[in-house]
């Protein structure tokens, strides 16, 4: 009897290490931490991108804004081709047939977004103040975008703790400086 026990211990050790090793082979095969740091990177000028959009006139120096246009302007351009590595262009009958491979067919929404913030980035100095408004608005909704389809890619579908799953308050700057209580005030010197 202790022999069968142990025989079937042994094979249900063995079959959680075959399934372990098939996760980390599948993982490994969509290069799932390649994509996590690429959507990052992809992240960090989208959102610096939102920010420059979403300043008020002067308070950053035109040389400064520009600087950090350029600067995303060169980045998005890279991030969208090496996104080329992982999210290949549908094909779709003849579209784009003349172009080399990579190129053919429609391009994925995940790295339209990152080419709506390469042209904002390219266009919004030259623009006038109603072109700059609208183009933080798409700016926004990039990013937004872009967010929620890399979460799909490489996000948790949940969270590894309840406290973290729970909903927020919101983040009202005015609200919590209101409840800052004033024995804080005399003591945060």
């Amino acid at each position: 009897m202790w022999e069968f026990f142990a025989a079937v211990v042994s094979a249900f050790v063995a079959l959680i290490g075959i399934l372990v090793a098939w996760r980390k082979a599948r993982e490994s095969a969509l290069r799932k931490e390649d994509v996590h740091s690429w959507s990052n990177d992809v992240i960090r000028n989208l959102q610096s991108l939102v920010l420059v959009c979403q300043r008020p006139n002067g308070s950053l120096s035109p040389d400064a804004e520009r600087a950090k246009l350029l600067d995303i302007f060169f980045e998005t351009s890279v991030l969208a081709e090496q996104g080329r590595l992982f999210f290949r262009n549908e094909v779709i009958g003849t579209y784009g047939k003349d172009k080399p491979e990579a190129y053919r067919g429609k391009r994925p929404e995940i790295l339209d977004q990152v080419l709506v913030a390469h042209a904002i980035a390219g266009a919004f100095a030259g623009a006038d103040d109603a072109g700059r408004l609208r183009m933080g608005c798409v700016a926004v909704d990039a990013a937004r975008r872009f967010v929620s389809l890399a979460q799909k890619e490489v996000g948790r579908s949940r969270t590894a703790s309840a406290e973290t799953r729970k909903g927020g308050t919101g983040t009202s700057l005015e609200m919590l400086m209101q409840s800052v209580a004033l024995e804080r005030l005399d003591t945060a010197t």
